[in-house]
């Protein structure tokens, strides 16, 4: 019986590891699929995944939590953080709001992102989401 109980408390234990790690894996994915179709209804090439890219987007995802702005907490701009020449941001109040879709298209709907989204010349991208402890949700989309 002990070892019933114990069991059912560890696979509880790893899926509540487990469960997060896959769903932040398949929203980037999801956002890379949202972008690269928005990009081929336009007759542009799918961006490629850039882990590089991912790692600039985290530290951005992070540092929006702080200052939600294109402008580090620093003072300084996007672009100092790293190897990227285009930058979308997304700030997620609920569920609904960080879904890939909506993301995608809060970005396609606004024309500064909208065209990074489009830049013919990028070829590379990054995601990531940083999740802070008031329950919001920040994403980083970095382009190359």
């Amino acid at each position: 019986m002990k070892r019933l109980i114990c069991g059912i408390f560890m696979c509880i234990f790893l899926c509540t590891i487990i469960s997060p790690i896959t769903s932040m894996a398949a929203e980037k994915d999801d956002i890379l699929s949202q972008i690269n179709a928005a990009r081929e209804a336009s007759g542009l090439p799918s961006l490629s995944y850039s882990e590089d890219l991912e790692a600039v987007a985290s530290i951005r995802a992070l540092e929006c939590a702080t200052s939600f702005s294109h402008i580090r907490p620093g003072g300084s701009a996007w672009y100092t953080v790293g190897s990227t020449k285009g930058e979308n941001l997304a700030h997620a109040k609920n569920d609904n709001q960080r879904k890939a879709e909506n993301v995608v298209l809060a970005w396609l709907l606004s024309p500064k992102h909208k065209e990074n989204v489009l830049r013919s010349c990028f070829t590379s991208v990054g995601i990531s989401y940083y999740d802070d402890p008031n329950g919001h949700t920040y994403i980083a989309c970095e382009f190359y």
